[in-house]
């Protein structure tokens, strides 16, 4: 089970310059609430022996141990830093996923036993990779905060949008989400103000902050950040990466939207009254059908589920659509099965033969919209 966790709120904004003290107030890591072991690049593949779990984890140990020496200091708490390039293939399957969430889970299983205290998974363009590092964080029960490489219209290198990312992984339990603007820093105020009425977690701010001052960086908080993540490639000891938090001061009108399905590149968010299409069975001629659905007067495509064989045509399938995708199965095996390898949120179609608990278990469980 995924356990609880919020970073305590810091009075002041990071990089609050606090001279009375003598201290040297560019070290802003001094406000931070929570300090990152420096692990992104120790893998299987950098070791000198490639399956020595052992090595592994005495790396980790080490990186872990050095941040928690300069977090006592703070009375923060120590983090730990994946990265998507980790998982070496961009192909999706159901079992190139199962390798990824194998792969998170020993990683994570390591860092949890050395003691950080969370994990930020970062460099991410691929939504399916980002659901893998979700599904092991809660398995494993550290708190994980992935973050997604956008451009200024909220889309990855290749495709995701990074609102459906947000609907996706919030409702599949990753406890903060960031963005990093390959546009630069300029472009994220704008990007955080879009997708803070729909943020049911911390959202973080990334970026080379060692530059701006304190105007600039409120300016990131009055738009919707309350995590700032250092990306500073400076090794030295006084400028780890660092995360500090502080209170949002953003705060428009109204309740949070988050009832929304959505695909890889496209978010819906849902009216009260769904109008579901007929019954599309799964075959290798599917994609055919889910483009003409653009063209009724419907919203949101239904597609009849018999077995496993028709999850894996769904998987690789799914973003021929530009609609929301409701699912009808008949027996739990095959709903699970399609709850988990869907790159996105799904709606399920509650009239069926699962019985009540068990299917609202598992959209619980996948953050799935029971309908």
């Amino acid at each position: 089970m995924k356990k609880n966790f919020t970073l305590p709120l810091t009075a002041d904004l990071p990089g609050h310059k606090d001279e009375s003290d003598g201290a040297d107030s560019t070290d802003r890591s001094r406000y931070a609430n929570l300090i990152l072991a420096d692990t992104q690049h120790i893998n299987h593949a950098n070791l000198e022996e490639t399956d020595d779990d052992d090595e592994l984890a005495q790396r980790y140990k080490a990186a872990v141990d050095k941040a928690k020496k300069k977090a006592f200091r703070n009375g923060a708490y120590v983090g730990a830093v994946l990265s998507s390039e980790d998982c070496c293939s961009e192909e999706y399957s159901c079992g190139v996923f199962e390798d990824a969430v194998f792969d998170y889970l020993e990683k994570m299983t390591i860092l949890r036993d050395c003691g950080a205290d969370l994990v930020v998974v970062k460099n991410n363009s691929l939504l399916w990779q980002m659901r893998a590092a979700v599904i092991a964080g809660v398995q494993t029960g550290i708190p994980v905060f992935v973050t997604v490489n956008a451009d200024e219209d909220g889309k990855s290198e290749n495709e995701v949008d990074y609102i459906a990312a947000l609907i996706t992984l919030q409702s599949l339990g990753a406890s903060g989400f960031g963005i990093y603007s390959t546009d630069g820093i300029a472009e994220l105020p704008e990007l955080l103000q879009k997708i803070f009425p729909h943020a049911e977690i911390p959202l973080i701010a990334l970026g080379n902050f060692s530059q701006l001052d304190e105007t600039e960086l409120r300016e990131l908080a009055v738009s919707g950040a309350s995590v700032f993540l250092n990306t500073s490639e400076n090794k030295d000891d006084t400028s780890l990466s660092v995360l500090s938090s502080c209170k949002s001061l953003f705060d428009p009108e109204g309740e949070k939207d988050s009832y929304a399905a959505a695909v890889e590149s496209e978010v819906f968010f849902l009216p009260e009254n769904i109008e579901l299409s007929e019954p599309i069975e799964c075959d290798y001629g599917m994609s055919e059908d889910l483009i003409d659905m653009d063209d009724e007067n419907i919203n949101s495509v239904f597609i009849q589920l018999n077995s496993s064989d028709d999850v894996t045509v769904l998987s690789v399938n799914s973003n021929m659509t530009r609609l929301p995708v409701t699912i009808h199965a008949n027996d739990s095996t095959t709903l699970e099965a399609a709850l988990r390898y869907f790159t996105g949120r799904l709606i399920v179609d509650s009239r069926c033969a699962v019985e009540r608990e068990e299917l609202e278990a598992l959209c619980t469980k996948y953050g799935a919209i029971l309908y």
